[in-house]
């Protein structure tokens, strides 16, 4: 069972979800508006409280506890009905990737056409997801892993596959700032462990400088990399292979 705390955080959040104001609870609850905000700010509450809240916001007292217990723990990977409701919709994909990418909601609404009530809305859905924790003041406290990987197979690696990297591997990589490497060869097991091992760091390096680079008060503009590694032969090559 999630504790005390955790379950009044949770609370909190479904009355936000549902649009439940305080006034609303009190009403319902047969107390003052008072007497409610100081049980919320106090955590007093007994399970005969709990409960009626949660008959208010038509949520029952298991789901609420399973949703705070869920909020304890990381994920590195998302459920298939996550990724595909992320990627149905255009902007809550792209808020996704910005919150992923630790953008604060600030930049997001100087840099995009999206007014910040929207934003907010999105965020909200993302809260539902269980992909962050929606703070006071609209923070976001991310709930996935930061070793967090899309699903081998599901939606959103299909629809990065389909669009992301066909338009980003269209470019010749001719510009200055662009870098392009590509190299290959027939390896043994063991040396094919070895470049695994050697990608692994080489992304991790990269993920870092980025990590790093987020709080440095400069502009900025969009980069992305591509670190992969498989076993893999050319068609036309392979063709001329002895079986």
């Amino acid at each position: 069972m999630p504790q005390p705390s955790a379950i009044v955080l949770e609370l909190k959040r479904v009355l936000k979800e549902r649009e439940l104001t305080y006034a609303e609870v009190a009403r319902g609850l047969g107390l003052s508006v008072a007497s409610v905000k100081r049980l919320f700010s106090t955590g007093a509450f007994s399970l005969k409280r709990i409960e009626e809240i949660c008959e208010l916001a038509k949520l029952e007292l298991a789901e609420l506890a399973d949703r705070a217990r869920r909020r304890t723990t990381s994920t590195t990977k998302l459920s298939l009905a996550q990724e595909k409701e992320i990627v149905a919709d255009p902007r809550l994909f792209l808020i996704t990737w910005l919150v992923l990418n630790r953008t604060p909601l600030e930049h997001i609404v100087r840099e995009y056409d999206l007014a910040e009530r929207d934003v907010v809305r999105y965020l909200i859905r993302l809260d539902r997801l269980r992909i962050i924790d929606l703070l006071p003041g609209n923070r976001v406290k991310l709930l996935v892993d930061r070793h967090f990987t899309w699903r081998a197979d599901g939606p959103v690696q299909a629809y990065l596959f389909e669009k992301l990297l066909r338009e980003f591997f269209a470019a010749r990589f001719e510009h200055p700032a662009d870098a392009f490497f590509f190299h290959g060869g027939r390896v043994s097991e063991a040396a094919l462990a070895q470049l695994k091992r050697a990608v692994r760091h080489a992304a991790a390096e990269c993920v870092e400088i980025i990590e790093r680079d987020r709080g440095v008060p400069v502009a900025k503009t969009g980069a992305a990399f591509v670190v992969a590694l498989r076993p893999w032969t050319y068609s036309g090559f392979s063709r001329f292979l002895r079986g």
